[in-house]
């Protein structure tokens, strides 16, 4: 059986099976198009194009593997409907049908290429089939009895495999007790290889295809195609190659081109039938490959014009005069054959290589001794066919004896099974009460565990948060005390920096500013902190030179945090009744410092003046 598909529209595909002269169609799901080829079983699926009905290589690799059959694309260097004209399929476009019929008349003719995704090796991988768990005193004697079922699953495997004369390569990994995987990567095709996947209560068994790297796409027929070959030879050989359809195949040029080059470009695309110049009288350069190929020369009776060469080659692009001309020619050739082909195409049966045909009446073949060769083959085929249909009937008539009493015994066992079914529902109905009530209380139990567990994390978080309120209460009773006592606020800046005094904006006149981090302070931003009228800053760093100049310059003093006594906590501190003491001391220092200052000054200026 061979099974034709083509694209409907979203995930709808129209399939059709041809079996002999039967055929079975329908319109269904991509999902129910899978199930039907795996109940059908078919030799060959052929479709126009794979891209419409897979849309990966893993989609693809998992459908061979499930259904066994030869996947076939049918269009690749031709569109469907020119490969149904050849071989005399009539054929609608625009009928779904009719495209998936096509595609399967033209695999079962050989037409198409088959799509390879896995290589001809397989691979058998031997392991275990559960855990062996977390351990225990039995553990030991567990693992030994499931390692040594894997080797003995492992060497029976080998043996088949010795015994088929098969080659492979293996990769052990040893246990205790024997092996915990064996893997055996068999030089032959899955389906030369009789041993399927399977699973025992320890041990487990994976064979596959080993896939290739990239899909390829494999000729069913090794058969090349016919051309006609337009030459026009010169310092700069130019050849045009289109096939008996009127297809551009290919077109070159090339300075100094010799006979054996020509020959071997020619060669690469197909059988030449025709071999065309532009000339009345042939080039010997020319005539040689004409006798290499034993093709039929077509020379014009008169020379080609100029002007019918462009006419010719109107709708073609062609690099030089030379390409052009070679052109020229193998379009002139079919159209000298353009009325035989037509009638050629007419008489010529569905399923026979019209374009063979094509080449053998153009070397001189009679049409009517080409079809009767294919009558005697038919006939031939027909009494085969006859033979084998008779065998086949025998072996049905066979086969539903045995199935007949096949179907007895599983009827018996069917009835059986019945009556323990029924005695397990009984069974199941006794026991599904308390199984449910033990269930319930479970799960209760489970649902009070993960409650309590979580009013215990909660309660942790409570009492770390209580304990820093605490200490935090704690702090400001002291401070507050300690404002009893004589000790004053000070206002906390982080860093010395212009973002940190926007956002404590309460900072104002005759506050104490304590600074964590005094180094960054700028001149400008020291001086926005001095035009709120502090009365004092405490660092405790070095602070910045030109900031410690701006500071001195509006006579706030500068105190480090190891000359006064602070307390404080996150944001907040207090300094003791000592600060007054060098709060006074500091400013007395200003002072000197300031008068000082004005008589250096006062002494350079009577120095400068002379007096």
């Amino acid at each position: 059986m061979i099974v034709g598909v083509d694209v409907i529209g979203h995930r709808k595909f129209a399939f059709v099976a041809i079996e002999g002269e039967e055929e079975l169609k329908g319109v269904v799901s991509r999902n129910k198009f899978f199930r039907t080829i795996r109940e059908l079983r078919p030799e060959i699926v052929a479709i126009d194009n794979i891209s419409e009905l897979f849309k990966s290589k893993e989609e693809l690799a998992e459908f061979l593997r499930n259904t066994n059959t030869k996947l076939v694309q049918v269009a690749l260097d031709s569109s469907l409907p020119t490969l149904a004209r050849r071989f005399g399929i009539k054929m609608n476009p625009r009928d779904p049908f009719d495209e998936a019929r096509a595609c399967a008349y033209l695999a079962s003719f050989d037409i198409g290429y088959e799509v390879s995704v896995f290589t001809d090796k397989t691979q058998i991988v031997v392991s275990r089939n559960r855990s062996l768990g977390k351990g225990g005193w039995r553990q030991k004697r567990y693992s030994r009895k499931v390692h040594d079922a894997v080797r003995a699953v492992y060497k029976e495997i080998k043996a088949i495999l010795d015994d088929l004369g098969l080659e492979y390569t293996e990769s052990v990994r040893t246990r205790f007790g024997g092996i915990s995987r064996g893997e055996i990567l068999v030089n032959a095709p899955k389906k030369d290889v009789p041993i399927s996947s399977f699973k025992t209560k320890d041990v487990q068994v994976k064979v596959a295809s080993v896939e290739k790297e990239r899909v390829e796409l494999i000729p069913l027929s090794t058969s090349k195609r016919y051309l006609i070959a337009g030459i026009d030879p010169g310092t700069t050989t130019a050849v045009a190659i289109i096939d008996l359809a009127g297809n551009l195949i290919s077109i070159r040029s090339k300075k100094d081109w010799s006979v054996s080059e020509v020959i071997e470009f020619i060669t690469q695309h197909g059988i030449p039938v025709i071999i065309a110049t532009d000339k009345k009288n042939p080039p010997e350069f020319v005539s040689k490959i004409r006798a290499s190929f034993n093709a039929v020369l077509h020379s014009p009776k008169e020379d080609l014009t100029v002007e019918r060469k462009r006419e010719l080659t109107a709708k073609y692009r062609v690099l030089n005069d030379h390409e052009r001309d070679a052109l020229a020619s193998a379009i002139d050739a079919l159209n000298n054959y353009q009325s035989k082909f037509r009638n050629i195409e007419k008489r010529v049966p569905a399923g026979v290589d019209v374009e063979r045909v094509k080449a053998e009446i153009i070397r001189g073949t009679k049409l009517e001794s080409l079809f009767e060769d294919k009558k005697v083959e038919k006939a031939e085929k027909k009494e085969a066919t006859d033979i084998d249909l008779f065998s086949a009937l025998e072996r049905r008539d066979k086969k539903i004896r045995e199935l007949i009493e096949e179907n007895e015994m599983l009827r018996r066992q069917i009835a059986e099974l019945k009556e323990e079914i029924e005695r397990l529902r009984a069974r199941i109905a006794s026991l599904s009460t308390e199984e449910k009530e033990k269930i319930r209380k479970e799960t209760y139990i489970r649902n009070l565990e993960f409650r309590i567990s979580e009013l215990l994390s909660e309660i942790r978080e409570k009492d770390s948060e209580i304990s820093r309120l605490k200490e935090q209460v704690e702090l400001l009773r002291k401070l507050k005390f300690g404002e009893l006592m004589g000790w004053k606020e000070v206002k906390v800046l982080r860093k010395l920096s212009r973002e940190e005094i926007e956002q404590n904006k309460d900072i104002g006149e005759g506050e104490i500013v304590l600074i964590l981090d005094p180094s960054g302070g700028s001149k400008s931003v020291a001086e926005m902190l001095c035009m709120k009228k502090i009365k004092a800053v405490i660092t405790l760093g070095e602070m910045s030179h030109l900031a410690g100049e701006v500071f001195d310059s509006y006579c706030i003093p500068r105190i480090k945090a190891d000359e006064v006594e602070l307390i404080g906590g996150e944001g907040f501190a207090c300094v003791s009744p000592r600060f007054d003491e060098v709060y006074r001391r500091k400013l007395e220092e200003l002072r000197i410092k300031r008068i000082e200052r004005i008589e250096k000054l006062f002494e350079e200026y009577r120095r400068a003046r002379g007096i």
